[in-house]
């Protein structure tokens, strides 16, 4: 064991003194980890959550202060009158939590209502201009992220440098693991769909047809 961790730094649980010291290991790695990843949470109806006092726009607001890199976007609805009429801008909104209350980063106002199909897509392309980096992973919220599906994530950023033919690959969808599978038998049977449609659908969407479009998750 001590010829496995020779070479690394031990790491245990900070105290509130050492968080807040600026040459501690765990600001260092806080750093490194905000340097190399960006969440952003989509919840469309966050701004009228807000308005409306939902106690669901509250429980937002706290996962925001508990993790201050946590980005939230949604959709904003503003009335504007012009004489005797009365119209809706819609904006897509980016806030973080500043001081214990949620603070707007970006507003960018949109064509028309980005509600015209189906939700999850249409959640994730309204947010996407949100985002920075060489790739983009996109979730649903109730995916669990247990430790064992993290180990793949470097293989599957090799992905992206292999040469598959005609042009590098641009999306990369991957089998979604429905862990509330064995709840019941409709929960079973649910699970069988989204593996017949996902895992194999989408593959010869791919290949050899070559129409796959971006599918929402998990690539």
């Amino acid at each position: 064991e001590d010829e496995i961790l020779e070479g690394y730094k031990a790491y245990a649980s900070p105290s509130e003194e050492e968080k807040k010291s600026q040459r501690s290991l765990w600001v260092q790695l806080e750093a490194v980890a905000d340097m190399k990843f960006t969440y952003v949470a989509t919840c469309q109806n966050y701004g009228a959550q807000k308005r409306s006092g939902d106690r669901r726009a509250t429980d937002i607001l706290n996962l925001m202060v508990e993790h201050p890199t946590l980005r939230v976007a949604y959709i904003d609805e503003v009335e504007v009158r012009e004489k005797d009429k009365v119209r809706k801008d819609y904006y897509s909104v980016l806030v973080k939590a500043v001081n214990g209350l949620d603070q707007e980063i970006y507003r960018i106002r949109l064509p028309g209502n980005v509600t015209l199909g189906e939700g999850k897509p249409e959640n994730q392309n309204h947010a996407i201009v949100f985002t920075r980096g060489e790739a983009l992973q996109t979730i649903d919220m109730n995916q669990d992220n247990y430790l064992e599906e993290t180990f793949k994530m470097r293989n599957l950023l090799e992905e992206f440098h292999e040469d598959h033919g005609v042009r590098p690959p641009t999306i990369l969808g991957l089998r979604e693991h429905i862990f509330t599978g064995s709840v019941s038998s409709l929960a079973w049977f649910m699970s069988n769909q989204e593996t017949s449609f996902v895992t194999i659908g989408q593959r010869v969407l791919a290949n050899p047809l070559k129409v796959r479009f971006h599918y929402g998750h998990p690539d």
